[in-house]
């Protein structure tokens, strides 16, 4: 029996899912992610941060309860000293930013097989070797 394939998601991929019923493209490419079986998706409060807060405080009650069942569904990763440290570290020897970096800590530290991000591959994260983390790009 195949495993799941791991996948940590950026806050980008959350984002453009929310906007799924706009027809865009990018939107049904996140949903199709999400919603694959054949992936086990990996979140952080890095993530939780991004993407929810806001839709608290304005009161979009759809797009919180769709980022929650997210969450309930995924597999929280320890956001502990150990993701900080390597996002430092991380940070400093690919240039990403802080966000960028915690997320790419967190993969690592959850075992992740891929990032799935909207990111553009100009962007630092795709200096990170594939080797060390696979960036997997739903941008076109």
């Amino acid at each position: 029996m195949m495993s799941n394939i791991r996948a940590y998601i950026d806050a980008n991929v959350v984002i453009f899912a929310l906007d799924l019923d706009e027809g865009d493209e990018r939107s049904q490419k996140a949903f199709d992610v999400l919603e694959d079986s054949g992936r086990v998706i990996l979140v952080s409060d890095y993530l939780w941060l991004e993407v929810r807060p806001k839709t608290i405080y304005h009161k979009q009650n759809h797009q919180t309860a769709f980022i929650d069942k997210i969450f309930d569904r995924a597999e929280m990763i320890n956001s502990g000293q150990s993701v900080i440290e390597k996002a430092k570290s991380l940070a400093v020897r690919y240039g990403l930013s802080a966000m960028d970096a915690l997320h790419a800590a967190s993969a690592i530290e959850g075992r992740a097989d891929e990032l799935i991000t909207f990111e553009r591959p100009t962007k630092p994260f795709y200096r990170i070797p594939a080797s060390e983390l696979r960036i997997v790009s739903l941008y076109n």
